[in-house]
């Protein structure tokens, strides 16, 4: 089968942490489809700044429209619609494109009014794509209202290429007698950071001894380091900064309880939470969006409502009353939660849907 993925969004060695979920996916659809060919056409990295920007877009929509106008595929995957549309409509035009689409949170529920632009004109590609991948059961019903007249028949769901092997850490999870409280996500509008640090303020003033550990970068750090000095957390809440990827399955490790506390609508699955479970992590979850379906309250975590500080540090207190008995049942209950969205199983059944595309007749 001859492939071609298109993402806006991947990986480079100067930014390990960009589009991991699309190196994932085509890692994953390379090891089953070895037999055929892979291209990619992508952008590499972050870039900072608008001009940088302006010149990576025009090298990606150059190389895309030269791609789809001269090679022929069996089958196009393409993330995150809205950047990648604007060549796929124009050669759309005057040559049929087998197109899957793989929809993500900022596709759907746009941010800005560029991408609000861009997701009008997507709205066509979509109604008719061979098939549409949503991460979760709740974003499947986000695209359906969305998108009028999609059919629910042709979508799919599939988390976001899953997580690979190396955050299923299998070793027993080390208790202290004061717990780490952690948070790892960007530090942006919408993520919570500033939800936890307040609920991290009413649990210190219980005369809950913790620590707290944050990991991430964001356009809010700032305002996050001045938050967490004002409510006289410097001495138990540490923020880390960014880390590459393979040194989150240990950061998830030492913690004893992850807090998710998005407010986003567009938060279409929420792999942050998932990858503390896989390392034996209960989660503390918003009860809204993607976290919602994989937290499963007083069992692998807990769910709180969204915004709601006061709530989250009732949660935290609970946890921290677990007998260590507890505690373990639900380490345990988390991973076996996080065994469902391993990269390999979720890869293998994503092809395996992706063979049975009416497209595909013929090449299988």
């Amino acid at each position: 089968m001859r492939t071609l993925t298109v993402a806006n969004m991947y990986p480079s060695e100067a930014d390990p942490v960009y589009g991991t979920f699309v190196k994932i996916f085509y890692d994953g659809l390379c090891h089953h489809n070895h037999c055929g060919t892979n291209d990619l056409v992508t952008i590499r990295g972050k870039r900072r700044g608008v001009l940088s920007k302006i010149k990576a877009y025009i090298g990606f929509y150059a190389s895309l429209f030269r791609t789809l106008c001269l090679k022929n595929y069996d089958l196009i995957y393409v993330h995150t619609v809205t950047f990648p549309i604007l060549p796929i409509k124009l050669v759309g035009c005057f040559k049929k494109l087998p197109l899957v689409f793989n929809v993500h949170g900022g596709d759907v529920i746009p941010s800005n009014g560029l991408k609000a632009w861009l997701k009008e004109r997507a709205k066509p590609q979509l109604r008719k794509a061979a098939m549409i991948v949503c991460p979760t059961d709740y974003f499947k019903a986000v695209v359906l209202e969305e998108f009028p007249g999609v059919s629910a028949e042709n979508l799919f769901v599939s988390p976001s290429g899953g997580l690979p092997g190396h955050f299923y850490l299998a070793a027993p999870k080390e208790r202290r007698e004061i717990p780490v409280i952690g948070y790892v996500s960007r530090i942006d509008q919408g993520k919570g950071w500033d939800i936890y640090l307040k609920a991290l303020s009413i649990v210190k003033k219980a005369g809950v001894q913790f620590k707290g550990v944050m990991v991430g970068r964001g356009a809010q750090v700032d305002s996050m380091i001045a938050m967490r000095d004002s409510l006289g957390l410097q001495g138990c809440v540490d923020y880390l900064g960014p880390k590459p990827q393979s040194e989150l399955p240990e950061i998830y490790r030492s913690f004893d309880l992850f807090v998710f506390p998005t407010i986003r609508k567009a938060e279409s699955l929420g792999l942050v939470g998932l990858e503390a479970m896989a390392a034996g992590t209960p989660v503390v979850a918003s009860n809204m969006a993607g976290p919602a379906e994989y937290v499963r309250h007083g069992e692998n975590g807990y769910l709180f409502a969204p915004g709601d500080a006061d709530e989250l540090a009732e949660m935290i207190l609970a946890y921290t009353r677990n007998a260590t008995s507890r505690r373990d049942v639900m380490s345990e209950n988390a991973r076996a939660t996080a065994s469902d969205y391993r990269a390999d199983i979720v890869a293998r059944n994503l092809y395996e849907k992706l063979l049975t595309l009416p497209i595909l007749d013929g090449v299988r």
